[in-house]
């Protein structure tokens, strides 16, 4: 569970969805619930953003909510969906997104993004001697972004929970 605060507002992830608290965590209500597990919050210039799973389209979707988490706003039409999206981030005037196909970056919250780092290509196993080549199930790693002031740091991970 990940929990972040804003103007007394908790948003916090769950095994439901996305959730939203405004008297200090004594009461919770589910507030981005599609049958899917939350996977990160954020805060933003003026809300808050969140990753989540939708179960019907088996897809990681990245949502903002600019009103303390009442409402929230789907900002990932222009990404490639997936189901390891693993974070979503504020530096400066972007939104910085960590996805199996590489680091996407959007100016205008959501609109569009545009990818700014390739992903890292595919696993392979090989055994010697007989150097047999096989793919893993998932092969595909994902950028977990973290940020220190003005640094951005991308660190490439195993998809998934």
């Amino acid at each position: 569970m990940e929990i972040v605060e804003a103007g007394g507002v908790l948003i916090g992830t769950g095994q439901k969805g996305i959730m939203r608290s405004t008297d200090k965590g004594e009461h919770w209500e589910w507030v981005i619930s599609e049958g899917g597990v939350g996977i990160d919050v954020e805060r933003i210039d003026g809300g808050f953003a969140a990753i989540s799973f939708n179960t019907r389209s088996k897809s990681r979707r990245i949502r903002i909510s600019l009103d303390s988490g009442k409402t929230w706003k789907a900002i990932d039409d222009g990404l490639p969906p997936s189901m390891t999206i693993s974070s979503i981030k504020q530096i400066g005037n972007y939104l910085v997104c960590g996805h199996p196909d590489g680091i996407f970056r959007s100016p205008d919250m959501g609109k569009t993004w545009t990818m700014v780092h390739s992903g890292v290509e595919k696993k392979e196993i090989n055994y010697a001697k007989i150097w047999i080549t096989e793919p893993l199930n998932d092969p595909r790693k994902v950028f977990t972004i973290y940020v220190s002031g003005n640094v951005v740091y991308a660190v490439a991970k195993e998809g998934g929970c």
